[in-house]
């Protein structure tokens, strides 16, 4: 369960940054704790009615052959 006080501020950090996901619905959030100023701070951040997960997503690029016809 992330609350608002657990997230750093991302401005400038290195990559791959940190973002909050939706395991319901797959949806994503930003996860940078400047986003969220005018929240309190011991707020749970939720969606589908399930608290957000802090994740890193990892993309993975892979060669395609080609169909000979």
């Amino acid at each position: 369960m992330i609350r608002i006080r657990e997230l750093k501020d991302q401005i400038g950090a290195p990559y791959p940054r940190p973002l909050l996901i939706c395991h319901s619905c797959g949806s994503e959030f930003s996860a940078n704790r400047g986003d969220y100023f005018a929240a309190n701070l011991e707020t749970v951040l939720t969606c589908c009615g399930k608290p957000l997960s802090l994740a890193v997503k990892k993309v993975v690029y892979r060669e395609v052959a080609l169909d000979p016809n």
